[in-house]
């Protein structure tokens, strides 16, 4: 049984589209032809592009992936709200290494993990197959698909149904990989890489080949070779390109007998500045990754048979958690932890390492980007204790391993505050952390009315507006609250994070549990206010008052929906169909009431249940 079958049997109304490029335009226009119909709704959009293994220029890609990048790019420029599942086959391991077949399709659950940062609202997720998948491999895809465990990083095996998590190993007590003879470090004079080859040479190495692009013409590398000297370590620094394998070939030929190769470290490709994949070219992503994928991949046929102490992929944790608008750098880091899997199913040894932030202004964190991820929750590391962390990694005979400093108090609520991360189930106390109740024990909720208490409706409102903007501008950094008045949140500078810290202090003001997307679903502190009124109990559920911050937040709501999404949803006619009821009840009002005074006599629930039937936005 197919998958078409088997999603029809499961209650779907499959649609297929058949898809033969990798070109993004090309790839959009059959869509909208196929979508063009205003009356076909659509619960989702699965994917089997991954599937084909056929090469792409420039040879670090598949056609699977380029065209899978192609349809994320095609279902945001269309606007198409229904979420975006991608299937696999070999992707990813569960508890054999040979389980990973394919060399390219790993690159997919990179970019889904940071679509799922990126797109929250359609990211549907990412679910690796068996290479046949029988009638029950099915059935269970469509669960998934379903949402029954709302998971969105899955395995679908034989025996079962497997899902992606975090959780924490100890490392102290695995054996040490103790560097010897020859270790060879690309990118061995930039930041990482030069750290490591300190680290080597001080823990046993006794020759060290650092690669890079400018080799000895580097910045530092003539001072750098000078302390890995003293402390007791031969030292080549050769330039070489990686992604060039005749280049690297040479090098490894000349490595000295009497020292041999025993390692290899491959630190090189380092992530550049965050940029959307909706605004970037195929050619612009397969270049991110290539100095990583290329540099691996020659780095193993080159070595296909060498017999190795350690062969140390350096991945990020870009393609563990995700990093916003780090599609492509995810993708790169993915396919070391393939090859990882890869290798280690050929008996060899690898170990790909998923970094979270280096201190000591190693990689690519500078003092300012050191700043902005400690207040996101992902600390910097003292390099030695990572570097004893990778040892502990490389020793233990981890084919994978994660190894970062995360506050997760910090971490934790801006990082679920889009969409719940079902990747941090594996870690309990932070589950917990993340469902503990926010408010306070009710003091601030009861100073609070009593101050509301004897105000009239508008002076309520007025006390509330000017505490939200406190608030916000103590998050913000402001002396007073003139530095945000009533302007919009997203213009006054606040994301996720600050979102989060907002929501703490307002509920410890107010003694409630609001929701981190507050300031996302109310535009400006005046309709927050309001929003807090309603909750303490304050609104006048007589007045048009409720109502009209329910209409402020609808029509924050329809500003933030791309034009396409309210052509489909056929959003206008409703609201042209509402209106003309409105005018209708104005007309013919029982009495000659007019909508005003009907509105002052009907309830709350009376005008939100006539908005719901009428317009049908939630």
């Amino acid at each position: 049984m197919g998958l078409v079958t088997a999603l029809a049997e499961h209650g779907a109304e499959p649609v297929v589209v058949e898809v033969d490029t990798v070109d993004q335009a090309e790839l959009t226009a059959c869509l909208r032809e196929r979508m063009a119909d205003p009356g076909d709704e659509y619960a989702g959009v699965v994917s089997l592009l991954a599937w084909d293994e056929r090469s792409c220029e420039p040879g670090t890609l598949s056609r699977g992936v380029a065209a899978t990048v192609a349809l994320m790019q095609a279902v945001e420029e269309i606007g198409l709200a229904a979420p975006l599942w991608c299937l696999t086959r070999g992707a990813v391991a569960v508890r054999e290494p040979s389980e990973v077949t394919s060399e390219f399709q790993p690159l997919v659950w990179g970019m889904g993990v940071v679509q799922g940062l990126d797109q929250p609202t359609t990211w549907g997720g990412i679910v690796d197959l068996p290479q046949t998948p029988d009638e029950t491999a099915l059935a269970r895809l469509c669960s998934v698909l379903a949402g029954v465990d709302a998971e969105d990083q899955v395995a679908v095996r034989a025996s079962g149904v497997f899902a992606r998590r975090m959780r924490r190993e100890p490392a102290t007590s695995a054996p040490v990989w103790r560097p010897r003879d020859t270790v060879l470090i690309t990118g061995g004079t930039g930041g990482l890489g030069s750290y490591v080859a300190r680290w080597a040479a001080g823990h046993g190495a006794r020759h060290l080949v650092l690669l890079s692009r400018q080799g000895a013409q580097a910045p530092g590398a003539a001072e750098l070779a000078a302390e890995l000297t003293a402390l007791g370590a031969d030292v080549t620094i050769a330039a070489c390109d990686v992604t060039d394998r005749e280049q690297l070939a040479a090098v490894l030929a000349e490595l000295p007998d009497g020292a041999p190769l025993s390692a290899v470290v491959h630190a090189a490709g380092l992530a550049l500045p965050e940029k959307p994949l909706s605004k970037m070219t195929l050619a612009e992503f397969a270049d991110i990754g290539r100095a990583k994928i290329a540099g691996a991949r020659h780095l193993d046929n080159l070595l296909w048979d060498r017999e190795l102490d350690a062969f140390v992929l350096f991945s990020s944790g870009a393609a563990a958690w995700g990093s916003g608008g780090q599609s492509a750098y995810a993708a790169g880091n993915a396919y070391l932890d393939g090859l990882a899997q890869r290798r280690r199913a050929r008996g060899l040894a690898a170990t790909s390492v998923a970094w979270g932030a280096w201190g000591g202004g190693l990689g690519t964190i500078d003092e300012m980007m050191g700043a902005q991820w400690r207040r996101t929750g992902l600390m910097t590391m003292d390099p030695r204790l990572a570097a004893l962390a990778m040892a502990h990694t490389v020793g233990g005979g981890a084919v994978h391993g994660v190894v970062a400093d995360i506050d997760w108090e910090r971490f934790g609520p801006g990082y679920t505050m889009a969409r719940f991360r079902p990747l941090l189930r594996g870690l309990p106390d932070v589950i917990d952390l993340l469902t503990e109740d926010t408010s306070e024990d009710g003091a601030g909720q009861t100073e609070l009315i009593a101050r509301l208490a004897g105000l009239t409706p508008e002076e309520q409102e007025r006390l509330l507006t000017e505490l939200v903007q406190a608030e916000a501008a103590a998050v913000l950094g402001h002396a007073n609250a003139d530095a945000t008045g009533d302007r919009p949140f997203s213009e006054i500078g606040f994301d996720s994070l600050t979102a989060v810290e907002l929501r703490n202090r307002l509920n410890a003001a107010t003694g409630l549990r609001l929701p981190a997307t507050m300031v996302f679903d109310h535009p400006r502190p005046s309709v927050l206010a309001r929003r807090i009124r309603t909750e303490l109990g304050q609104a006048d559920t007589s007045s048009v008052d409720s109502v009209l911050a329910e209409l402020e937040r609808l029509e924050a709501h329809l500003a933030a929906l791309p034009k396409e999404k309210i052509e489909r949803a056929r959003i206008t006619s409703r609201l042209q169909r509402m209106t003309a009821k409105v005018a209708e009840i104005e007309a013919v009002g029982a009495g000659g009431e007019t909508v005003t005074e009907r509105l002052d006599t009907a309830s709350a629930d009376d005008v939100f249940a006539f908005i719901d039937q009428e317009f049908g936005v939630d």
